[in-house]
């Protein structure tokens, strides 16, 4: 990276090619005025005749055009907003023309569909999978969007493939785009970039980082960009520094390195952020697209930050009321209000989306059911935005009904975890296997999906209110979903995949073994989710 940078502070210090990249943005007839316009490095506006300039080193190799609200970008495929040009050439001394035709739409109010982490690798039927449940969930989306009158949208938060499998399964991000194509991806779909979507057969040096994102920047997509659609302005960032340092031993073919990277938005891209932002009015809502999220718990479980230059990045925002940032990579929903981002000026928050793989296809590969690691279903998040107003809700994949929470009898838990012969034989094998033997006799476990900061639960039981605690502790689905089976299937542990603690789960201590208990859980707008459970309930998926 170091090579980079280099080239970048020479490309400023000499100058470019006056104008090297001029092009013009129009919709129909009509020139737009007022358009940003950007090379990745420097960003620039059009004319009154929809003429834009730029002095460009050409280093990204792309140019693109951050669509203006009221108009979108024509779609290839389908599913491939054209808001982006490849250039024709990487010398800085030949001049190329690149024009936008946008189209006009009415587009305050859509539906917004942001998915994470499918992790497509031509493996165990992931593409399968893929298809019968996300791809026919997208569809039926977009059928009732239609009939709610709204546009739809949707943002893919990176690993839409897998490096390691690149080479050895001959599947990349060529045949990523081309399965959409293939399967009929319904919607405009705005990639983010992942770690495991940068080309492992780069090996570890000073442009490591730039040169693995290539194939992303040549096949998929600027590797970050913006665009506004409707009232919303919505960035994209990269924030994985690709490192692929030396990896002792035996690797994956074609894989130069150990595949590891460090959560960080680098230099260049703040340069441009500070720009692109400097042409948002401070009251727009905005949303923040990356891969890796930008806080995480530490070992006290209290919030912390995760990426190396949080607190750069978070001061490109400063003044800005409304700040969502949109990320993936951990397969757990998480929602963090971090109290040093709450002041009367800007607001920032974050929600961590669980996967569209689950566990990386396995639970649903071994058991028919994909869960992720914080037992939420295979899943993505469903946006309803309504001029600058915004609601949330998380949906499955597998089931239309979009359950928000589960509940466990954990006597019937206990009872299985300690009678069971496969479970038996496997805590001989390894202490990781989950145990909730510290809760208490009657009590119910809930795992509420997507539970936020304003979420409220309660419990009753024959019409009196029960306690209900928050706790940490691993999700009773996923050990069945996949833990238990991948050891039947394969008689050895998984893992570290099998007990992660969760932040989102619930004890609610009951008087009986026997009687029924209602849980209602109430959201961040006010809607209820209700469920009663029968006891003893078995414990099974």
């Amino acid at each position: 990276m170091k090579t980079y940078l280099v080239a970048i502070a020479m490309l400023l210090a000499l100058g470019a090619q006056a104008q090297n990249i001029t092009g013009h943005v129009t919709c129909g007839n009509k020139p737009l005025a007022g358009v940003a316009v950007s090379d990745g490095i420097t960003v620039t506006t059009t004319d009154a005749q929809g003429h834009y300039a730029l002095h460009s080193g050409k280093l990204n190799g792309y140019v693109f055009v951050t669509v203006p609200r009221g108009y979108e970008a024509p779609c290839r495929d389908g599913f491939d907003p054209q808001f982006w040009q490849l250039l024709t050439s990487a010398d800085s001394t030949v001049a190329e023309v690149h024009d936008f035709a946008l189209n006009q739409v009415n587009n305050d109010n859509y539906t917004l569909i942001v998915g994470a982490d499918t992790h497509l690798a031509r493996r165990i039927g992931d593409r399968k999978s893929y298809k019968r449940y996300f791809m026919s969930r997208l569809k039926q989306e977009k059928k009732e969007a239609e009939a709610r009158g709204q546009r739809i949208y949707s943002i893919l938060l990176g690993d839409l493939s897998w490096d390691a499998f690149w080479y050895q399964n001959n599947y990349n991000l060529s045949n990523f785009m081309a399965d959409q194509r293939d399967m009929g991806y319904p919607m405009p779909l705005f990639p983010v970039i992942g770690n495991h979507d940068n080309d492992g057969a780069v090996a570890a040096g000073d442009s490591t980082d730039f040169l693995s994102s290539r194939p992303w920047r040549t096949i998929v997509s600027p590797n970050y960009y913006s665009f506004n659609l409707g009232k919303v302005h919505y960035v994209v960032l990269d924030d994985v520094y690709y490192k692929n340092e030396d990896l002792p031993g035996e690797r994956r073919k074609g894989i130069a390195g150990s595949r590891n990277f460090e959560p960080r938005v680098t230099d260049y891209q703040l340069n441009w952020l500070r720009q692109d932002l400097a042409l948002v009015d401070k009251s727009t809502p905005v949303i923040v697209c990356q891969h890796i999220p930008a806080w995480h718990f530490n070992r006290k479980h209290k919030v912390a930050p995760y990426l190396k230059n949080l607190d750069e990045v978070a001061a490109c925002f400063k003044g800005f009321k409304n700040v969502h940032v949109l990320t993936g990579h951990t397969h757990r929903n998480r929602n963090v209000h971090p109290a040093d981002f709450k002041t009367d000026s800007t607001c920032m928050w974050e929600h961590n989306i669980a996967a569209v793989c689950a566990t990386f296809w396995w639970s649903g590969h071994l058991s028919g059911h994909e869960v992720c690691t914080d037992g939420s279903p295979a899943g993505y998040s469903k946006w309803t935005i309504a001029g600058d107003s915004m609601q949330w809700q998380y949906a499955s994949t597998q089931d239309p009904s979009n359950p928000q929470f589960s509940v466990w009898d954990m006597n019937e838990v206990n009872r299985f975890m300690h009678t069971d012969a496969d479970v038996r034989v496997m805590k001989r094998l390894s202490d990781g296997v989950p145990n909730w033997d510290d809760w208490e006799s009657n009590t119910l476990l809930v795992n509420v999906y997507a539970w936020d900061d304003d979420w409220s639960i309660t419990a009753t039981e024959d019409g009196h209110p029960l306690a209900v605690t928050p706790m940490q502790s691993s999700a009773p689905g996923h050990f069945l979903a996949y833990a238990l089976p991948y050891y039947k299937k394969f008689n050895r542990s998984p893992g570290h995949n099998m007990g992660t603690k969760t932040y989102h789960i619930f004890k609610v201590q009951a008087t009986t073994p026997n009687h029924e208990v209602t849980i209602e859980v109430r959201d961040s707008f006010g809607r209820v989710y209700k469920r009663t459970l029968s006891r003893p309930a078995p414990f099974k998926l």
